[in-house]
């Protein structure tokens, strides 16, 4: 099976996957509130197919559209079973905490949010790999580094291919500052 077929096959099958995944979270969440437990605050996905490791085969210049799909289902099948949790108790127990939107929000406006920095590229990591064969932090086998940083590591929103930096967690927090805000009143 080639590269493109293999990949075809997974995202074909990934909705039924995807659907066993909540399926089961749904379990869990169930099982956690018969501990006793009176609140819990479940995440959607992140737009995956925005952090770097998948912008890169263009240049750090757009989202992967197809990988956010799949989020993007995943994302509402998890709305549908908190939403029927919910209905299921007396109590809403069960609260979503919308990664998909904040993320999009920053990267869409480039973090230009009431406190938080702003990223001239928010699609391209602070610290890379020296060519496709690395990963930030690697090095050769003399010691050297085999990557490199940016220069001002509060202007990146993300870190590395995959993890936010600090400046770009914060502009996500302001993103969801009022979301966060209803959950504990």
């Amino acid at each position: 099976m080639g590269r493109k077929s293999k990949e075809n096959f997974i995202f074909l099958n990934l909705p039924s996957f995807t659907a066993l995944v909540i399926d089961q979270l749904a379990k869990n969440l169930k099982r956690i509130q018969g501990m006793g437990v009176r609140k819990v605050v479940v995440t959607a996905l992140q737009p995956l197919g925005c952090l770097p490791q998948s912008t890169v085969f263009n240049s750090f210049q757009q989202c992967n559209e197809t990988e956010n799909t799949a989020v993007n289902l995943h994302n509402l099948l998890l709305r549908q079973a908190v939403a029927k949790l919910n209905n299921e108790t007396k109590d809403s127990a069960f609260v979503i905490l919308d990664l998909y939107d904040s993320f999009t929000s920053v990267l869409k406006n480039k973090g230009d949010q009431l406190g938080s920095q702003k990223f001239e590229n928010p699609l391209k990591p602070c610290c890379m790999g020296a060519s496709s064969d690395y990963y930030c932090g690697s090095m050769d086998d003399k010691g050297e580094k085999m990557y490199s940083v940016c220069d001002n590591p509060d202007g990146a929103f993300f870190w590395d291919m995959v993890h936010p930096t600090q400046a770009g967690w914060r502009a996500v927090y302001f993103a969801l500052k009022s979301t966060l805000q209803q959950m504990y009143n």
